[in-house]
């Protein structure tokens, strides 16, 4: 499925979120959130998370990106009473039809151990599923991150490999394995 038609069947509803395509309208509420959170936790975490990436500027060139490029879409996670912004996450294809699509997320403050990423990801994965947009979801995390490596489990990905030494922390520089999962969707006939 190409991305314009993915577009087209976007938000996805969940229990107390609402995912919606991220645009450039949304870089200060990104922004905003980005800085809410502990920024070891997102250098220790996040692959973006430079110093480039934590910026307006690595906000506003990752809009641009999931704008323009027909692999990438953005989705942000909104909480359905107040509108504010609880989950980021989208999907990165492989080839123009999203047959193989990465995916990943990331919390901001006060939403963690909630159930909200499982929520933000489960209907992610099913409207994948429905809609019959990927076949295969792929993620990974870096060593140590188990409340990353939880979900990936719960929400039925299957580890396939680790990548030793191949992610350089912007947290403290150390080089971490990298743990790669994969979920095959089975669609809905």
């Amino acid at each position: 499925m190409k991305k314009q038609d993915i577009l087209k069947l976007l938000p996805i509803t969940a229990g107390r979120l609402i995912l919606r395509v991220a645009t450039m309208d949304d870089a200060q509420l990104i922004q905003n959130a980005k800085e809410s959170v502990d920024a070891n936790l997102l250098r220790r975490w996040m692959s973006w998370s430079s110093e480039e990436g934590l910026s307006m500027k690595g906000t506003t060139d990752y809009l641009t990106r999931a704008e323009t490029d027909a692999r990438t879409i953005a989705l942000l996670g909104l909480d359905k009473t107040t509108g504010a912004h609880v989950l980021s996450t989208g999907l990165d294809a492989e080839d123009d039809d999203f047959n193989i699509a990465s995916t990943g997320w990331w919390l901001s403050a006060g939403h963690e151990g909630k159930g909200l990423a499982h929520e933000g990801m489960r209907a992610l994965i099913d409207f994948c599923k429905v809609n019959k947009v990927s076949k295969t979801l792929t993620s990974g995390h870096y060593e140590g991150n188990a409340r990353s490596q939880n979900l990936m489990l719960r929400l039925g990905f299957a580890y396939t490999g680790t990548e030793e030494k191949a992610h350089r922390c912007h947290l403290d520089g150390v080089l971490y394995d990298v743990l790669n999962y994969k979920l095959q969707i089975k669609s809905k006939t």
